[in-house]
């Protein structure tokens, strides 16, 4: 519903209201406005409740409900990755996010997907998901096995990391899958790809050339979640 109308109806139920107000025993005195019968006074009183708690409502909901856009999630995608492949949105997005798709055809990677959402949380909750289950701590996702074996390095309220808030990875079948969060734009970077020749130049892109471009001097939020989750 568009903010205008949603502003509307306030003010007309405020309207009405007052209309069924002015209509009941105060219009005794105010001699020039006769008093009105019972039943459509009840009715506009009716109507200009529903009216303004409608209004209300959608105006709370609006705010409530704001979260990112597919322009503020391009601002913070690499330029040296918006100029090598073709980022479009998502056919699926993550509930409170949005989300960029761009794998390209004969692209490096395989795949790639920036999603951003609207706090930190939402963000943890989705990385959590997306990074599986595996978890050895101090892994850094640098090696074959690191990745065979499935490392999660998830973030500690004691550690004041920036970029890399978390890092996950592991296979997909023959397909190598880096999953990290970047908490600065509440954002987590999915990139995978499938030739193993090509895995050191995919580390080193991973950590090197995906990351979301932007200040680091400042300390981002910390999500509410410990590590494990709970």
């Amino acid at each position: 519903m568009p903010l205008a109308v949603k502003i509307a109806l306030v003010v007309i139920g405020v309207l009405l209201l007052g209309l069924a107000l002015i209509g009941s025993g105060i219009s005794r005195r105010l001699m020039t406005i006769p008093k009105m019968h019972r039943a459509p006074r009840v009715a506009l009183a009716v109507l200009g409740v529903l009216l303004l708690v409608g209004g209300t409502w959608g105006l709370w909901a609006g705010a409530a409900n704001h979260g990112p856009t597919l322009a503020d999630l391009r601002t913070h995608v690499p330029a040296d990755v918006k100029s090598r492949l073709n980022c479009t949105k998502a056919v699926e997005t993550p509930k409170d996010g949005v989300e960029l798709d761009c794998s390209t055809e004969g692209g490096f990677p395989d795949h790639v997907w920036y999603v951003m959402f609207a706090d930190v949380n939402s963000m943890q909750n989705y990385w959590m998901q997306e990074a599986g289950t595996s978890n050895r701590p101090g892994t850094q996702c640098e090696t074959i096995d690191d990745y065979k074996n499935g490392s999660k390095t998830a973030y500690y309220l004691s550690d004041q990391s920036i970029t890399n808030g978390d890092v996950g990875c592991y296979m997909d079948g023959k397909t190598f899958v880096a999953v990290y969060t970047d908490r600065r734009f509440n954002m987590v970077v999915i990139a995978d790809e499938s030739d193993p020749q090509k895995f050191s130049d995919f580390t080193n892109w991973v950590y090197n050339t995906s990351q979301p471009p932007g200040p680091t001097d400042t300390a981002p939020p910390t999500p509410s979640q410990t590590p494990d989750g709970s």
